[in-house]
């Protein structure tokens, strides 16, 4: 009997050694696995790089530096073509018949010459595809402030710029969202530059014929409209030209009056800038607004005969997606900059 409760005691004491030995092992084990994982964690990448961005709507954070960048507008586009990026997505003006920008140059106008990636066409700039836009998941979205939609920011960190501000304001919030080390002020300076250029190239013309009316006319001649504002008026202002606008109706941002083709014949003014438009564009062939075309309804009508600018020679018809402000500084300024002097010096239009 004693020696039975010995062999009991015996293996009660081994089954408690083994215990012991056991915890022992799992403590060990689980303190190692628990300083692993701290290592594991102190190895991970950690976003430091994150900032908040204010625009025209609101306030957004982004991490670090955004590779995926959905484009929302020409305007926008613009502006991050002037810092080097290219968009992984893209809304445009004009719809394009192609779920991809894979031939650029022909189915942006005037951008798509700087664009070097194939993005996905995100449709109606007024209506971008948010499918779209899900199916790519952008690391950032790009817009202006009238395309406000609460769903975008559910997407992808999205930053809206105001359209009337100005885009040297607008280019300095794209860089930080973008994160790049663009020098901001070396394009700024580049634009002043060319500014000074073209004002000297045209100097003798400013004195002989300072000024200049610029309006918007339909190809059917049927809405004519006088710009007072815009890159355009900016520009012209700044050369050193006087703009022509309608008496009695004071400049402010937006004003944009009406007038018909009597009206429009008994303005006076040096030079004439009509931009026009392309109505239809399916994206399918090269992008070409029919300039000539209403020229030749200009020269059909007696009524602008009167007009001395026309009589001079000194009409000039362009394009409304450049020169009225549907792209937008800065790439905007820098190719109407690059067109004007051989527009007013060397293609004087005679009637």
């Amino acid at each position: 009997m004693l020696l039975e409760t010995c062999q009991n005691a015996i293996a009660l004491l081994y089954k408690y050694i083994a215990l012991v030995l056991v915890t022992a092992i799992l403590i060990t084990a689980c303190q190692g696995g628990m300083a692993d994982k701290t290592k594991l964690e102190n190895n991970v990448p950690q976003s430091t790089n994150c900032r908040v961005v204010e625009h025209a709507v609101g306030k957004t954070k982004i991490c670090g530096k955004p590779q995926k960048i959905a484009v929302l507008d020409p305007k926008m586009l613009s502006l991050v073509l002037a810092l080097d990026v290219q968009p992984a997505a893209y809304a445009d003006a004009y719809l394009v018949r192609s779920p991809q920008f894979d031939n650029p140059s022909q189915q942006i106008p005037y951008l798509g010459n700087f664009v070097t990636s194939q993005p996905i066409n995100l449709g109606d700039r007024s209506q971008p595809s948010l499918e779209a836009l899900t199916l790519l998941k952008p690391d950032l979205i790009l817009g202006m402030n009238f395309q406000e939609n609460k769903l975008l920011s559910a997407i992808a960190p999205t930053v809206l710029v105001d359209n009337d501000q100005s885009w040297q304001e607008n280019i300095k919030i794209i860089a930080k969202a973008l994160n790049t080390q663009k020098n901001i002020s070396s394009i700024i300076t580049a634009q002043q530059q060319q500014l000074a250029t073209v004002r000297t190239q045209l100097a003798p013309l400013v004195k002989t014929h300072p000024r200049v009316l610029n309006i918007a006319c339909s190809q059917a001649m049927d809405y004519i409209e006088v710009v007072y504002n815009g890159d355009t008026i900016k520009i012209l202002e700044k050369i050193g030209f006087q703009p022509v606008f309608l008496p009695n109706i004071e400049r402010k941002l937006g004003v944009r009056p009406q007038i018909n083709l009597e009206t429009l014949a008994q303005l006076d003014a040096d030079i004439v800038i009509v931009t026009t438009w392309l109505d239809n564009w399916n994206g399918e062939s090269t992008y070409k607004v029919p300039l000539q075309e209403l020229k030749e309804k200009w020269a059909k009508n007696p009524l602008l005969h009167n007009s001395r600018a026309w009589r001079e020679g000194r009409v000039y018809f362009v394009d409304y997606t450049l020169w009225g402000g549907v792209i937008g500084a800065p790439m905007a300024n820098f190719l109407i900059l690059e067109q004007l002097p051989s527009l007013l010096l060397l293609n004087t239009l005679k009637p």
